[in-house]
C-alpha cells in the first residue's frame, strides 16, 4: 500500500528514517575512515616490518568502502564479510608493524574503520548483530597484542560493545515502532474500508428491510411475518457491518480481554428486536472492556423493566452518543410510566433492577443513572459513565 511508503534499496523493506539516515552515514563514513586509516599508516611507514601488508589491507578496506557507494544491498552476509575485512586488518597488524610496535600501543591498522563494520552489522540485524560483531572485533583485538589486554585495548573494546548495542537497540526500536504503524495504517484503511461498504448498505439493503419491517408491521398477516423476518436480517445485517462477526456467530464474548477495546455500538444493537430501535453512531465508540461489560448489562435490565412494566405494545428506543471522554446511553419507552417515589422506593420493597443491576453498575463505573418518568408518559433512563477506567494506583 502506498500509504506506508516504499522499500528500502539497501534491505527490501520497509524501514524507519532513523534506519536509512544511519545507512547514508555509513556510506560515508567507511571510505572516510580508510583514508585516515592510510594517513596514520603512511605516517609511520618508516618503522614498520612490513608496509606491504598494511597497504594490502589498507586497499582491501578502501576498494570496499568504495564498493559499498555503487552496491545498495545490505544482505546479512555482506555485513559478515566486512567483519571478516575488520578482522583481517586488525590482526594483519603485528605483522605491518612488529609485535613489539603492537606492545607499546601502536595503533590498528584499520583504527575507526573496524567500528563501522560494528555498527553496520547493528543497523542490519539489529541490537544481536551489533553485539556479535563487536565481540569479534574484539576478540580480535586481544589475540592481535598476544592475550595481553591493555588499559586502552580494554577501553577500545568496551567502546564497540557499546556502539553495536546501542545502535542496535535504537534500530530495533525505531523498527518496532514501524511495525506498529503499518498495523496500525493497515486497520485505519480496513475500518475505512468497512464504513464505506456500511454506507452503501445502509442507504440500500437495510433502508429496503426497515421499510418491509414497517410495512408488514402495518398490514399484518402474513405481511406482518415477513416483517419480522425482514426485521430480524435487519439486525443481523447491522451487526455484521458494524464488525461483531457475520450473522449467526455467536455473541461477543467480554470475559478474558486484555488491553482490548471494544466498539459498543455493536453490543447496543444486538438489543433490537420487535419492540426496541437502536441509534448508535457512525463511527467506532472504543470503550474497556469492563465499561461494556457493565454496560450492556445495565441495558439488559432497562429493557428488561420495560418489557415487565411498561405495558403490552410498549416499545423502546435506545441512544448511544459520546465523547472523548464518555459515553451516555438512553433508553426512552412510550409505556405507562410510574411515579418517581414508586420508582425509588423499589429497592425498599426488594426490588433490586434499579438500585442494583443499573444503578449499582453505573456508579461503580464512576458514571450516573437517572430516570425521567410520570404515569402514561413513559419512562426515559439516562445513563453516563467515562469510556475508560481509571489505572489502579
Amino acid at each position: 500500500m502506498g500509504v506506508l511508503g516504499p522499500r528500502s534499496p539497501r534491505t527490501g523493506r520497509r524501514e524507519p528514517v532513523v534506519v536509512e539516515a544511519f545507512h547514508r552515514g555509513l556510506d560515508v563514513f567507511r571510505p572516510l575512515a580508510a583514508l585516515y586509516a592510510g594517513l596514520l599508516a603512511w605516517q609511520r611507514a618508516d618503522t614498520m616490518v612490513r608496509p606491504w601488508v598494511a597497504g594490502l589491507a589498507l586497499g582491501v578496506m578502501l576498494a570496499w568502502s568504495l564498493g559499498l557507494l555503487v552496491v545498495r544491498r545490505r544482505p546479512r552476509a555482506l555485513v559478515a564479510v566486512e567483519v571478516v575485512i575488520a578482522v583481517l586488518a586488525v590482526l594483519a597488524t603485528p605483522l605491518a608493524d612488529g609485535m613489539a610496535a603492537v606492545t607499546a600501543g601502536q595503533f590498528t591498522i584499520p583504527t575507526v574503520w573496524a567500528a563501522g563494520s560494528v555498527a553496520g552489522a547493528a543497523v542490519v540485524a539489529g541490537a544481536r548483530g551489533g553485539l556479535v560483531a563487536a565481540v569479534v572485533v574484539g576478540a580480535a583485538d586481544l589475540v592481535e597484542i598476544g592475550g595481553r589486554p591493555s588499559q586502552l585495548t580494554v577501553h577500545n573494546i568496551v567502546i564497540l560493545v557499546l556502539l553495536g548495542g546501542l545502535v542496535g537497540l535504537a534500530v530495533d526500536l525505531a523498527r518496532s515502532g514501524l511495525q506498529r504503524e503499518e498495523q496500525v495504517l493497515l486497520e485505519r484503511e480496513r475500518l475505512r474500508e468497512r464504513e464505506r461498504i456500511a454506507r452503501v448498505v445502509h442507504d440500500g439493503v437495510l433502508q429496503s428491510l426497515a421499510y418491509i419491517h414497517r410495512r408488514g408491521s402495518d398490514l399484518g398477516g402474513e405481511a406482518g411475518e415477513l416483517g419480522l423476518l425482514a426485521a430480524d436480517q435487519e439486525r443481523a445485517l447491522r451487526r455484521f457491518v458494524s464488525g461483531a462477526g457475520a450473522p449467526g456467530d455467536a455473541p461477543l464474548d467480554l470475559h478474558g480481554v486484555e488491553g482490548a477495546e471494544v466498539d459498543l455500538r455493536v453490543l447496543v444493537t444486538a438489543h433490537e428486536r420487535p419492540g426496541v430501535s437502536a441509534a448508535v453512531p457512525a463511527d467506532p465508540l472504543l470503550v474497556d472492556p469492563r465499561v461494556a461489560h457493565e454496560l450492556d448489562a445495565a441495558l439488559t435490565a432497562v429493557l428488561d423493566n420495560v418489557e415487565r412494566h411498561a405495558g403490552d405494545g410498549a416499545r423502546a428506543w435506545v441512544l448511544l452518543e459520546g465523547d472523548a471522554a464518555g459515553v451516555e446511553l438512553t433508553v426512552r419507552d412510550d409505556g405507562r410510566g410510574a411515579e418517581a417515589g414508586e420508582l425509588f422506593g423499589a429497592a425498599a420493597r426488594g426490588r433490586m433492577g434499579v438500585s442494583g443491576s443499573i444503578r449499582g453498575r453505573v456508579e461503580d463505573l464512576g458514571g450516573t443513572a437517572t430516570w425521567t418518568t410520570r404515569p402514561g408518559a413513559g419512562c426515559t433512563v439516562r445513563l453516563v459513565v467515562p469510556r475508560r477506567q481509571p489505572a489502579p494506583p
